[in-house]
């Protein structure tokens, strides 16, 4: 996955008579698994950016993330990747999409060993297990209340058999049920946060303002700008990814409720790390011969 990134410009007037302030605006972009607040006003633009994958519907902001589950036991390896919304107003969270796969592999084996006990959080499976199972899942996209996921599956037995499996899927975040790829396209709430326009030149209108975009061509992504309403244009710089939504957080002003949990969690997401879906991550198995070391619940 690429991750986008905002380069921050600074721009130099030869002229004499000092440039027109920005509009006054405060709203947020999100663009793939980075979050950027932008407020302007007569000082200046300001953006803060953060590594939060945010999304909205309903009314509410949510966070997604990633999290692990472990089945495994001594002599089988069975490590996945849940997918989890987190309302940021109540904090309460619940599961998007699980790895079923590791799930339903880790049940089977049991029912092949009955007398097998799972392995606590703070256990390894021995050098010489019999079968690695090992999922992984990307959060691609998020427009309105769909998010695009990548799930890889790889499956290795003590006999060199193996296999590997990579599937792509929308889910409604809502309600947890994968969509097909054209309704989330037709959907209304989509159209809206993903602005006018097509990949190349796209637009936000708003009261007083809007945003807009323009491909780059020789950076390959996308030159973000505030427009004022007389074609006056801030540049704010350039997102890589092609999915940018926008939140207004002025017109209507959000409550305070709101803008104080929103700023807990780009607190929060900035504590992760740079370009962390994870809450907690653990290293791949690399053989047959290596357990998993650190693994989490």
């Amino acid at each position: 996955m690429r991750y986008p990134q905002l380069l921050f410009l600074v721009l130099f007037a030869g002229c004499t008579l000092p440039p027109p302030p920005p509009p006054n605006a405060e709203f947020l972009v999100s663009a793939g698994d980075q979050t950027f607040w932008v407020r302007s006003d007569n000082s200046g633009l300001r953006i803060r950016g953060s590594p939060l994958i945010l999304a909205r519907t309903g009314g509410r902001y949510y966070e997604i993330f990633v999290s692990e589950i472990d089945r495994s036991f001594p002599r089988a390896l069975f490590s996945g990747e849940r997918v989890f919304r987190r309302e940021l107003a109540t904090g309460d969270s619940a599961i998007i999409y699980d790895d079923t796969a590791v799930v339903r592999l880790s049940a089977a084996y049991h029912q092949k060993h009955p007398r097998a006990q799972l392995l606590g959080p703070d256990e390894d499976p021995y050098d010489d297990i019999e079968i690695a199972a090992v999922g992984e899942t990307d959060i691609l996209n998020v427009l309105g209340p769909y998010v695009a996921l990548e799930h890889r599956l790889s499956i290795e037995h003590s006999d060199e058999h193996g296999q590997d499996d990579t599937t792509r899927t929308v889910v409604d975040l809502r309600n947890g049920k994968a969509v097909a790829f054209d309704h989330m396209l037709r959907d209304t709430t989509v159209q809206e946060a993903a602005g006018e326009g097509g990949l190349v030149n796209r637009r936000w209108r708003h009261d007083g303002y809007d945003v807009v975009s323009h491909y780059d061509s020789t950076h390959k992504a996308n030159t973000l700008a505030l427009r004022d309403h007389r074609g006056r244009e801030w540049r704010l710089g350039l997102i890589g990814s092609t999915y940018v939504q926008i939140f207004w957080l002025d017109r209507p002003r959000v409550d305070s409720q709101t803008r104080h949990a929103l700023s807990r969690a780009f607190n929060d997401a900035t504590a992760y790390g740079e370009h962390i879906q994870q809450v907690s991550r653990k290293p791949q198995a690399k053989s047959m011969k290596r357990a998993l070391p650190g693994r989490q619940t």
